[in-house]
């Protein structure tokens, strides 16, 4: 980005804070220890310098980092402004996440280099047809021979701990996982939103889309993808790449 589109992204964004805010102009500036003056230049897209401590006060004042205001966007950015959404709780559990696998990454010794590890998660409920998927273990899983024929379409990895999704799926088998978008004949990952529960199904591209069980065992599913809260009602946690042992 040049500084002509980054003035008028800072523009465009803080603008859209200060009405989020329900805040004038000048009581805008006034939380942010500046003239009205200085502001307008800011919301008039006519600067695009802003000082540290302007930006600490933005910060305090709307949530945004400052990278967010001028548009740049990358992994890192992206990451942090979804763990923002997050409650208290689930950050606890996102930073206990993060620090074993830190700790995991300082001690890796040579004779491991070549291994290329995933995290597997266990659920730790009784893994049924809508099981409540509210907590899990962790153990790791070298997948280096798979990462030939999935490349980075490999992400994470959930072990089945029952019989339920017999015969295509027993227990202790575990399912290589991509967060990439699902794609029709996909079996797919599905939470909905509403009820917590997760269900294991294959999409069908249709009108409705079908989500049909894989073991002809449970409830088919009908979503209406020109429907916006329809297709708010489920979530996308992922979808399997194949099973492994």
């Amino acid at each position: 980005m040049n500084r002509l589109e980054i003035a008028n992204n800072i523009s465009t964004n803080i603008e859209r804070e200060r009405i989020k805010l329900g805040m004038s102009q000048a009581q805008f500036a006034k939380a942010l220890d500046m003239s009205l003056s200085t502001y307008k230049r800011i919301a008039n897209g006519e600067s695009s310098r802003i000082d540290i401590y302007t930006a600490y006060r933005i910060y305090k004042l709307t949530g945004r980092f400052s990278c967010e205001l001028t548009g740049f966007n990358d992994d890192v950015i992206n990451l942090a402004k979804r763990i923002k959404k997050l409650s208290k709780s689930q950050r606890i559990l996102i930073d206990s996440i993060i620090d074993t696998e830190l700790a995991l990454s300082a001690y890796k010794d040579e004779s491991s280099h070549k291994e290329d590890l995933i995290s597997v998660l266990i659920p730790t409920g009784n893994m049924t047809d809508g099981m409540i998927f509210d907590s899990y273990n962790v153990e790791k899983l070298d997948v280096s021979n798979y990462r030939k024929a999935f490349g980075d379409a490999l992400h994470i990895g959930i072990r089945i701990t029952s019989n339920h999704l017999h015969p295509v799926y027993n227990k202790g088998d575990i399912l290589l996982i991509s967060r990439n978008p699902i794609r029709d004949g996909d079996t797919g990952i599905f939470i909905n939103a509403q009820n917590k529960r997760a269900y294991i199904r294959k999409l069908h591209q249709k009108t409705p889309c079908e989500l049909t069980p894989i073991n002809n065992y449970g409830e088919t599913f009908y979503v209406d993808s020109d429907n916006v809260d329809d297709m708010s009602k489920w979530i996308k946690f992922g979808h399997v790449l194949c099973k492994v042992r």
